[in-house]
């Protein structure tokens, strides 16, 4: 079945001078899994072209809509909380020695045993207070984590180290706290239209744009492979002016349409037109994101706001 390749509503405001909003429905492609060499995202870092356009895929449908009653985007980077004390420190440091040991990188001549020493006196006199009590506290730490450990395994407790440290000695670990990029995120978006149609041809389209926003946001059936379901189309979105970007306003990648809102009661109550066509709709789309936003995702000038 054919459908509609261009919708659009209204049908005689937007014209070339207009800012409104682009829908371009696409067929999703996989973006396979990642290596060293690639990544997996649908972009090329600092190219602005998508494996969509390279690979010649075409919109199977275009959706004009007027500007959303609310434009916003928000770009979010992972940063946390990290903890580590120096005696967890010292420990992964021991480790990587005895690691480089074990694969032959300590270096000719250098025994597991000689590096260790090296390291037991390196990390002594870091430890070592006024009193000359050299590895006291290593060794102090490592027997409470032990009775701790033991404690925990035979009695089902949750007992913490700092709880004992602080009743035995009125001292805790001294965590080194630091915020630490973490990862990174995928924006979601969130638009909304109220649509009124004012005749009959208008009415129709917005009854195509309902029904086309809804079918190619739904996963598909695969043809006698009841075992397995195809994905559903993806989006690029845009906003316009005229033929042109809006470079005032945020740029997106590839969207999944997550959500498709219809109120038919816009104004509250049940009303519609002779035919039975409501008389005010309310469509509420969220779209997230495909893959998240790089620094290599913009270019070095300052002619539009980028993503």
């Amino acid at each position: 079945m054919a459908h509609p390749q261009l919708l659009r509503y209204p049908l005689d405001i937007i014209d070339s001078t207009t800012d409104y909003m682009f829908l371009e429905v696409m067929e999703y492609v996989p973006s396979q899994l990642p290596t060293f060499a690639a990544g997996s995202g649908k972009r090329k870092p600092g190219t602005g072209t998508d494996v969509f356009a390279s690979a010649g895929t075409k919109a199977k449908q275009s959706i004009i809509l007027p500007i959303p009653n609310s434009i916003a985007s928000v770009n979010r980077t992972g940063w946390g909380e990290s903890k580590i004390s120096a005696l967890a420190g010292a420990g992964l440091k021991a480790a990587g020695l005895a690691v480089d040991a074990a694969t032959g990188r300590l270096g000719e001549g250098s025994s597991l045993g000689e590096t260790a020493g090296a390291f037991a006196a390196s990390e002594a006199s870091g430890l070592r207070g006024r009193d000359g009590t050299g590895f006291d506290l290593y060794r102090k730490y490592f027997k409470t984590e032990a009775q701790r450990a033991i404690v925990n395994s035979l009695a089902g407790t949750s007992i913490g180290l700092n709880d004992v440290l602080g009743r035995q000695a009125g001292q805790i670990i001294n965590q080194n706290v630091e915020l630490l990029f973490n990862s990174v995120s995928i924006r979601p978006f969130g638009f909304n239209w109220d649509l009124t149609p004012r005749n009959i041809k208008e009415s129709k389209s917005v009854l195509q744009i309902i029904k086309t926003l809804k079918r190619t946001s739904a996963a598909k059936s695969i043809k006698g492979k009841n075992a397995f379901l195809q994905a559903p189309d993806v989006f690029r979105l845009s906003y316009k002016k005229g033929t042109a970007d809006q470079k005032y306003l945020n740029k997106f990648k590839l969207c999944a349409l997550t959500s498709v809102g219809v109120d038919y009661t816009g104004s509250g109550i049940h009303a519609t037109y002779n035919d039975g066509t409501p008389i005010h709709y309310r469509l509420n789309l969220s779209f997230t994101e495909l893959e998240p936003v790089y620094a290599e995702d913009y270019d070095d000038n300052y002619n539009d706001a980028g993503f």
